[in-house]
């Protein structure tokens, strides 16, 4: 296992140095949604989501969802429950929108 605090110090500038544990893909009615599982140094697990879903009513992921799991699956669950917080099959004009900052 990697010293995350260690990586943190190379350099002044650095933030925080997080590790992917695991990617993950969903089909969510034929769009495919990529899923990061990572590890900070505190040994917690959390999600990053390659896109989030619009309505038409621009109803969204506005509240601050709890994003901190103590197991991978946990974090794989809460990522999967986000995805589809907002998603309604029969959602006419709403679209599914690309988080530009998601690593694949």
């Amino acid at each position: 296992m990697l010293n995350l605090t260690e990586l943190e110090n190379v350099h002044a500038d650095i933030e925080a140095v997080h590790e992917v544990v695991q990617s993950l893909k969903a089909r969510i009615d034929g769009t495919s949604i990529g899923i990061n599982i990572l590890k900070n140094r505190a040994g917690d697990y959390f999600y990053e989501l390659s896109h989030s879903y619009r309505g038409a009513d621009n109803a969204g992921p506005g509240a601050a969802i709890e994003n901190r799991f103590s197991t991978i699956e946990e974090a794989a669950k809460g990522a999967l429950r986000s995805a589809t917080m907002c998603y309604r099959s029969a959602d006419e004009g709403g679209s599914w929108l690309r988080n530009e900052s998601f690593v694949q």
